[in-house]
């Protein structure tokens, strides 16, 4: 399924202001301040695991401390128990569920017959968000 008008911009040319670097080469930030220690314990209690994923799998080993915070806020697009609920979100978000309503409705259309393919939306969604599993959640991020 290929929506005609995609409201997100591409990922790294509006989202990040550097290329991210490859895992092997990404360090966990080290503060060099008693402030920059304060400000990364602040970011990991306030965003909990989001924010370790973010580290561990996002954070690009550019930006300091001082700018995480905006960049982790940038990329990440939320957290659910199960794919499927980001892909219904995602749905919902464009309008797209209630216009299948409406046309179910107007065109006396049964609800099993006209349904979406989840397995394409989100395949096509690969492209855009990149999503990690860690405690039975998923952690969904920006490109």
């Amino acid at each position: 399924m290929k929506p005609e008008h995609n409201f997100y911009p591409p990922a790294d040319a509006e989202n990040r202001t550097t290329p991210p670097t490859t895992p092997e080469r990404r360090a966990p930030p080290e503060p060099t301040t008693r402030h920059e220690a304060r400000e990364l314990d602040r970011l990991r209690r306030e965003h909990g695991t989001a924010f370790d994923v973010y580290l561990d799998s996002v954070w690009n080993g550019v930006e300091t401390i001082r700018d995480m915070e905006s960049d982790f806020t940038n990329l990440h697009w939320g957290s659910y128990e199960r794919i499927d609920q980001f892909i219904d979100d995602f749905i919902e978000s464009l309008g797209w569920a209630d216009a299948r309503d409406h046309t179910l409705r107007e065109w006396a259309i049964p609800n099993n017959i006209l349904v979406f393919d989840r397995a394409a939306m989100l395949e096509h969604l690969r492209g855009d968000f990149e999503f990690h599993e860690r405690g039975g959640e998923v952690y969904v991020f920006i490109r």
